[in-house]
Formats: C-alpha cells, sequence, structure tokens
C-alpha cells in the first residue's frame, strides 16, 4: 500500500520518529522510490517527495541493497566465484541483489560461458552491441555481470513510475526498451512474456527465503 498524504501531515509526525537519512528506498516488489526525507512511526513510514508525501507500510520495503563491497549470501546453487559479483554491483547500481541473482538465474543458470543461439554472452547475457555500448567485455565475467547491471539498474529507472515497472525493465532487458515502448507494454512475444514470469517468480522467491 502506498498512499498520498498531505505535506503537513508528514511535517507534523517528522518530531516523533527517527529520521532515517538515505536518499532511495527499496520496495520488495524491485520499485525504488527517491525521497529528502524520511520519518518511521511503528510500521508506517512517512516520505517527503519533491515536495509531496507519500505513506507506505513498513512490511513493503525490503532491506536496503548491499553497499559495493557488502556480503550478500545468494544460496548454495550459485558458484562461488559468481556469488561474490552479485552484492557489489547491487550497491554500486542500486538494486536488490536477488533481482540480479534472479535475472542471471534464468539468463544464463550462472554459467560464465553461456552463449544463446543469438549470440548473447556470458552470465548476464550481454548481446555483442549492447557490450560495446556499455563499454564492457562481455567475456570477463566481472565486467559481464557490471554492464548487466548497469544496464537493469538504466531500464528501471526507464520504468519504475509506471505500472508494473519492473515487469516492464525485465521485458525490455530481454526485448530492448524499443519493443516495450513501441507495443506500451510488454511485448507480445512468447520468449518475452515467460522470462518476465520466470524473473519475478523467481526474485519473489529469493526475497521471501
Amino acid at each position: 500500500m502506498v498512499r498520498v498524504l498531505g505535506l503537513c501531515g508528514l511535517l507534523a509526525l517528522g518530531a516523533a520518529g527517527g529520521e532515517v537519512s538515505s536518499s532511495v528506498l527499496v520496495l520488495k516488489n524491485g520499485q525504488r522510490i527517491g525521497y529528502e526525507s524520511l520519518v518511521r512511526e511503528g510500521e508506517t513510514l512517512f516520505l517527503r517527495v519533491g515536495g509531496n508525501s507519500l505513506v507506505i507500510d513498513a512490511s513493503e520495503v525490503a532491506l536496503a541493497p548491499v553497499a559495493a563491497g557488502g556480503e550478500f549470501v545468494p544460496g548454495k546453487e550459485v558458484p562461488e566465484p559468481v556469488a561474490r559479483l552479485i552484492g557489489p554491483n547491487a550497491g554500486r547500481h542500486n538494486l536488490r541483489p536477488e533481482l540480479i541473482q534472479a535475472v542471471m538465474e534464468v539468463e544464463s543458470g550462472y554459467q560464465v560461458r553461456a552463449r544463446s543461439r543469438v549470440g548473447a554472452i556470458g552470465l548476464m547475457q550481454l548481446m555483442p552491441q549492447t557490450a560495446r555500448h556499455l563499454g564492457v567485455n562481455a567475456h570477463d565475467p566481472a565486467q559481464n555481470v557490471e554492464g548487466g547491471a548497469r544496464l537493469l539498474d538504466m531500464l528501471v529507472t526507464k520504468y519504475e513510475g509506471r505500472p508494473n515497472g519492473l515487469a516492464l525493465a525485465l521485458a525490455a532487458y530481454n526485448a530492448g526498451a524499443g519493443a516495450v515502448d513501441r507495443y506500451g507494454g510488454i511485448p507480445p512475444y512468447r520468449e518475452t512474456r515467460g522470462y518476465v514470469k520466470k524473473v519475478l517468480r523467481r526474485f519473489r522467491e529469493l526475497v521471501n527465503e
């Protein structure tokens, strides 16, 4: 539940609660909300966002993304060298580490040398032209994950203000932002729709583990 409140209500409650200094709130559905100030009263969060106010249930908020260099333990199914790439890139690009893991799992099954039939490369399955645009070497696992996380960050930012923004970002990761914009939503491609469902399902599983 996210609802708009009058600014006076937020300011009146500000003195009673503890103010949080971070500037981005990450919800369990992957949405990110930038804010100027945040006050918690019990299980309710009051945010000041661009001169307006939002009220959010604390139960909807995810843990903050792992900071660059921080520790994230993704589970036994992820090979150790690969696991070490997830947390720092989540922190660097302000993403849930579980989202990066879910995309990686569906894209490549954590296989460093994965290559798709259309030529996508590595853990995050970057197309060669995408890797060039991002300025990364897709064959290098660390650069592959950094490039994929950066692309995912850009797409989440592009669509996060729209309904089902995370689903649109994932569809754009799979089919390209041009296709999402052309169709005004998730393109009617069987592969893309299946991909979005798989990643969202795995993401929610990881968040709730």
